[in-house]
This record gives structure tokens, C-alpha cells and sequence, in this order.
């Protein structure tokens, strides 16, 4: 019977398993590194492109506010003319003026900022992404600002607004004023209507003053000049808003190298 040996294989030194599983270790940190670093790559992309929108809202935010600026000083003067236009005694009071500017003094044109990149930032988590923190910072004290302040002043300017509305519905003829809103909208009439509008007053209301009448007209009167004092504070909060919108569009151009 043959016996037959078992062979032995050379027992591996503890440096063989070292260099294993350094190499091992190797592979997996590399593509833990490979992987981390295409996560920060996606994130960078992603926060650039919030940046690039942030901008467009920004840049539209100006050309809106800017609008609204111009649109109230017309306000303004409208007021400015129908407050002119009431003298008391009513006997001497120019109503046909009072009539050509009251649409356009009553007006109202509201700005409201376009959240769609900050609500998703909100939203996603996205302010993480954001390494520049001034950026962040400054995104956020707009948001705020507007949310805060410009909502708080609307809200006011608004109460404002309706009181002198009831007041105008006391004192002006409704059917005058959608004829004259017919035919102009919110553009006053040029001064040579007078006639035209005068005819449409004999018309519709009787040319005598009571002191009801006289009473209303002095009470609405207070509440347009008062309704006219609140838009300074209307005027701060926009101009202030103004101002951030181009320092954070600023900003952003200079940290993120945007046009």
C-alpha cells in the first residue's frame, strides 16, 4: 500500500495580510474619496444654478419694484390734486378736477418680490449648499424683510386705503367716476374736459352743498391727506428693499463670477 504525503503550504507571514488589507482599505477609501468628491461636485453645480435663478428674481424684483415707484409718485399727485381741488367752503371747490383725478389717485399698484428660488431653498434643504455664508445671510435678511416690514407697511397702507374708499363712495358720484374710468382708465383727464365733466355733475348730483355734504367732504379729505402722509413709509420700505436687491445682486455676481 502506498503511503502518500500530505503537502504543506508555507505559512503566509502577518505581512502578506497586512499589505491585504492595506490594499483593500485603499480601494474602498479611494472610492469613498471618488464618491464624496462627485457629491460636492453635484452640490456645487446645484448651489451655482440656485445662484443663477436667485439672480433672474433679483434682476425681474428691480424692474418691478422700480415700476411700482414711478406708478405711486403718479399716485401721488393725483391725491395731490383732488386734496387741491376740495376747498372749503365747497362753494369754491373745482369738483370736475377733484373728478379727473380721483380714479388715478385711488389706484393701487402692489409689489410683491418673487420667491420661487428662496422657496426652494426653503423648501429642499437648499441653504445648506450654500458655502458663502454672507450670500446666505443676506438672502435670508431679504426674505424677511419683505415677509417683516413691506407686508407690516402694506397692511397699514391698505387700512388707510379702504377708509378713504367708503369716504369716496359718500362724497363722489359712482356713475361719474365709471364714466371718466371709461374712457381714461387711470390716465386724469386733460383739463379742457372740465366741461364735459361738469355736464355729467349738473346731471347726476345737485349743485347744492349741504352741511352734511360739506362734513363728508372735509372728512374725506383728511383721510386722502392721510392716506397721502402714510406713503413715506411705503416710500422707505421700498427704497430700502431697493437697495438690498441690488447689494445682494452685487454679491452674488462677485462670489459666484456671474454676468
Amino acid at each position: 500500500m502506498e503511503v502518500h504525503a500530505h503537502t504543506h503550504t508555507p505559512r503566509k507571514k502577518w505581512t502578506h495580510y497586512f499589505w491585504e488589507f492595506l490594499m483593500l482599505f485603499l480601494a474602498v477609501f479611494c472610492g469613498f474619496l471618488a464618491e464624496n468628491k462627485r457629491e460636492h461636485m453635484v452640490e456645487h453645480q446645484r448651489e451655482k444654478q440656485y445662484m443663477i435663478t436667485m439672480l433672474e428674481d433679483l434682476k425681474s424684483d428691480t424692474i418691478q419694484l422700480s415700476y411700482a415707484m414711478r406708478y405711486w409718485a403718479g399716485i401721488n399727485n393725483s391725491i395731490d390734486s383732488v386734496a387741491e381741488a376740495l376747498i372749503l367752503p365747497l362753494s369754491f371747490a373745482d369738483f370736475p378736477k377733484a373728478y379727473r383725478h380721483i380714479n388715478q389717485a385711488l389706484n393701487y399698484y402692489s409689489f410683491a418680490y418673487n420667491d420661487r428660488t428662496i422657496a426652494q431653498l426653503k423648501n429642499a434643504g437648499g441653504f445648506r449648499l450654500i458655502r458663502k455664508k454672507e450670500v446666505a445671510n443676506k438672502i435670508i435678511s431679504y426674505d424677511q424683510f419683505n415677509n417683516d416690514a413691506i407686508r407690516n407697511i402694506a397692511n397699514q397702507y391698505n387700512k388707510f386705503y379702504e377708509n378713504v374708499v367708503v369716504l369716496r363712495n359718500k362724497v363722489f358720484v359712482q356713475y361719474i367716476i365709471n364714466k371718466i374710468f371709461n374712457q381714461y382708465e387711470y390716465v386724469a383727464p386733460p383739463a379742457s374736459d372740465n366741461i364735459w365733466i361738469d355736464s355729467l355733475i349738473l346731471k347726476n348730483k345737485s349743485p347744492y352743498i349741504t352741511e352734511v355734504q360739506t362734513a363728508l367732504v372735509f372728512e374725506f379729505k383728511n383721510a386722502l391727506l392721510a392716506f397721502r402722509r402714510d406713503f413715506t413709509n411705503m416710500e422707505w420700505g421700498y427704497t430700502n428693499l431697493l437697495k438690498v436687491q441690488y447689494e445682494l445682486i452685487n454679491l452674488i455676481k462677485e462670489e459666484y463670477h456671474l454676468d
